[in-house]
């Protein structure tokens, strides 16, 4: 029933995941309310309020939010009518901390972690899929530990996050690096490694599945290529994001989507302003300045 939604996502310039993550959002919206093409303001409102009331995660509210507001963006284009009756509505936010730019990384500064020579090709390629991880998907640590062998679909080209307290389940694009490096792990460096049978992706040094520490020392030990700023798992994912909204330039609502992000708000923050961006010019210039 929302193929030509879906179509209209890839049109401007979705991915084909992030796409059907909107129709499968938005679809039980329009079930339950047929009419749903011809809303009001009001009665957008007053469906969104029987819609929801089972929800109190103010998050999850927005996001679907975000979703119907897309629909009815689709519902313009597409000349089914001529105007947006709920671009105004929104939900009470929770302000969030600012970010940073200037202390975060460029992408081809991210890069970099993935050239380090290491002593062992075993655990060379192991650490290239965690590194990968990090500074492509973006993932938490707990995201990383909590990563299946199933989760990766070569043939998709996906890997599948799970949903945690923080962030949204989500199925995010391989890069085009990740297929001959998860392939060389899975099928051989990840067998050689494991000591316990487990299905857990990624094997720590004992040989069981990987643990948050040692993800964050694994981020530790590449300090010196970065010996006057936070390297840290964190900082990496905040540079993701904020790479995806500032130098891919991809829209706000699909960097939600890929960052797992259950407020919109938490991720417009990532935005860097013209001031943001000239103390970022002049911090690498002048790092000492």
């Amino acid at each position: 029933m929302l193929t030509d939604f879906e179509t209209y996502m890839l049109k401007h310039g979705y991915t084909k995941d992030t796409s059907k993550t909107y129709v499968f959002q938005v679809s039980p919206f329009v079930e339950a309310f047929p009419d749903a093409k011809y809303f009001t303001f009001k009665d957008v409102k007053e469906a969104l309020g029987e819609f929801l009331k089972h929800h109190k995660n103010q998050n999850y509210k927005h996001t679907i939010l975000c979703s119907i507001k897309k629909y009815y963006d689709f519902l313009i284009e597409s000349r089914q009518r001529n105007d947006h009756p709920c671009r105004t509505l929104n939900f009470r936010t929770v302000k969030n901390k600012s970010v940073i730019h200037y202390d975060l990384f460029s992408s081809a500064e991210l890069e970099l972690l993935m050239e380090r020579e290491e002593r062992f090709p075993l655990v060379r390629t192991r650490n290239q899929v965690v590194v990968s991880l990090l500074i492509y998907q973006g993932l938490q640590s707990q995201e990383i530990i909590n990563l299946k062998v199933h989760h990766v679909d070569f043939d998709k080209g996906t890997i599948y996050i799970k949903e945690n307290s923080s962030t949204t389940r989500r199925h995010l694009e391989m890069h085009p690096k990740q297929y001959k490096i998860f392939d060389s792990y899975i099928n051989e460096s990840r067998r050689a490694l494991l000591k316990v049978e487990t299905d857990q992706l990624v094997v720590g040094m004992r040989g069981t599945g990987v643990e948050k520490g040692e993800v964050q020392y694994l981020v530790k030990t590449f300090k010196p290529l970065f010996p006057d700023r936070n390297l840290s798992p964190e900082t990496i994912r905040q540079s993701v994001i904020s790479n995806w909204l500032n130098e891919r330039k991809f829209p706000l609502d699909q960097v939600q989507l890929m960052a797992g992000h259950r407020f919109i708000s938490s991720t417009a923050k990532y935005r860097q302003t013209p001031a943001d961006e000239k103390r970022l010019i002049i911090n690498r210039l002048h790092p000492l300045g």
